[in-house]
């Protein structure tokens, strides 16, 4: 861990752009700074569609390399959800569901699958399925790797619904929930649900060496070099011969400075950066070698503070944050306006089933109603700190700090390293911070593990709590399989949190991802670049 020095300079850069943007209602909606950028660009962004056919003289044996911001963490699944780890072991795991760019779910492993009646399902697998080390896999792998997932805290309250998950025979398992469960194919996607054949997994779990993984996916894991670099090869025993790598190789190289990791493509030492930095972004979209692609995200910034940490008990103290904030001039500085703002608390992507961008008109841009909540909340003022681990972040993290200020709270912004992140909210060492969360498009997948205990553990960061959320967060998974009366529970939930403002949701970010012109494939889901296996030349 190390504590970065805030220059004085950049600093006061921020103190001045957030005063030309901040005479904007926060409520009002800003167009997108990449859209008009992009009206006179010499190379427009593409949108990103998924791929349909592939030249018949296209190069499939070309080695790839991708840059990423961040290293990945662990190849056990359930380790972390974290996109920058999720991302890369997909590649090596197959799942029953994988995702399709809008994260719901489409059949991978599963053949077939039927719901027996609300509470009961059966899943058919592929036969023939080859393990990297020769093995064939069966049901009993994919019990096996998924009891191991339900007993685990990555997918935390996804599981929760589900009581049993049995083998039926050699190709066909069974999960029984404790009612109506209409999320669970999608459910079957979360990176913590990749299948470990059941004979790699127990050596793994005896040995706690997850150095050398064995899956069933596109590609076998070569080496590892930490926090340089992952390489993997691809398998050509991979099971579905029709869905094949178009590559032969993916190599992932950390780049953890934005510029750094758009050179890397400029001078093809890259083909492709999976986390563009918009401030290059006028640059690129004017260089004829490369191909800016984007895509629209439910990839959703937030400013998150422990509920527990005494400062932030009092949901008068969390309100007041909401409106101290301004938004607009956060997005610009964390992504330079390329996105859409949200004024939610339930980290709600606009997307989203059921989505209010500000549900009650609650909140906006207002500094001098922040203050007389802190007064009527008894509270003059405290000390505190912003935990990052990442550029965006630490960006908006200095202009934040400014905000606080305004109504007495004085909060120092400290950047650790990515690895140790879950383990800092785990010891409550963060008693604020900002990241961003990929939200799904049904609500059912984040939000018992965004806010309720099911969560504590896993991914609520913030440590909120609440029976009456509980229970609505219940009625919303069962009262039906039909999206319309569920809607109308998440626009009751999102009301709900808006009143006690757990977190401060900003905005969500445009998806970009920046290649060499000539690759093929580029493939962009709503949280962040994916199928890499469909990349060639």
């Amino acid at each position: 861990m190390k504590k970065h020095v805030v220059f004085i300079s950049l600093f006061l850069v921020l103190i001045m752009m957030a005063t030309m943007l901040g005479g904007c209602g926060g409520s009002s909606k800003k167009p997108d700074a990449g859209a008009k950028s992009a009206a006179t660009a010499k190379n427009p962004p593409k949108i990103a569609e998924p791929t349909k056919t592939v030249d018949p003289k296209a190069n499939l044996n070309a080695d790839i390399t991708i840059v990423q911001q961040l290293d990945m963490v662990s190849f056990d699944p359930i380790a972390t959800s974290d996109l920058s780890n999720r991302y890369i072991i997909t590649n090596i795991y197959s799942y029953l569901f994988a995702q399709d760019r809008y994260l719901n779910s489409t059949p991978e492993l599963a053949k077939s699958y039927k719901r027996l009646n609300d509470s009961t399902w059966q899943f058919e697998i592929h036969k023939g399925v080859k393990t990297h080390d020769g093995k064939e896999l069966t049901a009993d792998d994919v019990v096996y790797s998924l009891q191991r997932t339900q007993k685990g805290t990555a997918i935390g309250a996804l599981f929760k619904p589900v009581d049993k998950i049995s083998k039926v025979d050699d190709y066909t398992i069974q999960i029984t929930t404790f009612g109506p469960y209409p999320a669970l194919p999608t459910a079957l996607t979360h990176v913590s649900c990749g299948i470990v054949p059941k004979h790699y997994l127990e050596k793994a779990e005896a040995s706690k060496d997850w150095s050398n993984p064995i899956g069933t996916g596109r590609y076998k894991f070569k080496s590892r070099i930490i926090g340089d670099s992952v390489v993997m090869e691809r398998f050509d025993g991979y099971f579905n011969k029709d869905d094949k790598a178009l590559n032969k190789s993916l190599t992932f190289k950390i780049i953890p400075e934005g510029s750094g990791r758009t050179i890397a493509v400029e001078t093809k030492k890259a083909d492709l950066n999976v986390v563009f930095d918009t401030v290059d972004y006028d640059r690129v979209v004017g260089n004829a070698n490369l191909q800016l692609w984007q895509h629209p995200s439910q990839l959703v910034w937030h400013l998150g503070y422990d509920n527990t940490n005494p400062n932030f008990k009092n949901k008068l103290v969390r309100q007041a944050i909401n409106f101290a904030v301004d938004r607009k001039a956060l997005m610009e500085v964390g992504h330079n306006g390329h996105g859409t703002v949200v004024f939610n608390n339930a980290t709600f992507a606009p997307t989203c089933l059921g989505a209010v961008n500000n549900p009650g008109n609650k909140y906006s841009y207002d500094p001098e109603k922040a203050k007389a909540l802190m007064k009527q909340a008894g509270v003059s003022g405290f000390d505190t700190e912003i935990i990052v681990f990442r550029d965006e972040a630490e960006r908006m993290a200095v202009l934040v700090q400014s905000y606080l200020k305004v109504i007495g709270i004085n909060a120092t912004v400290k950047r650790i390293e990515n690895a140790v992140f879950a383990q800092t909210i785990q010891a409550h060492k963060a008693p604020m911070f900002i990241t961003s969360w990929g939200c799904y498009w049904d609500p059912d997948m984040f939000l018992a593990r965004r806010f309720t205990k099911a969560g504590i553990g896993g991914v609520n960061r913030v440590w909120y709590q609440n029976p009456e959320l509980d229970v609505m967060i219940d009625k919303a998974r069962t009262i039906s399989f039909d999206d319309k009366p569920r809607a109308e529970v998440y626009g009751q939930i999102q009301n709900f949190l808006a009143e006690e403002a757990p977190e401060a949701d900003l905005y969500v970010n445009n998806m970009y991802a920046l290649a060499n012109k000539d690759l093929k494939g580029v493939e962009i889901n709503v949280e962040m670049p994916h199928n890499y296996y469909k990349l060639h030349y």
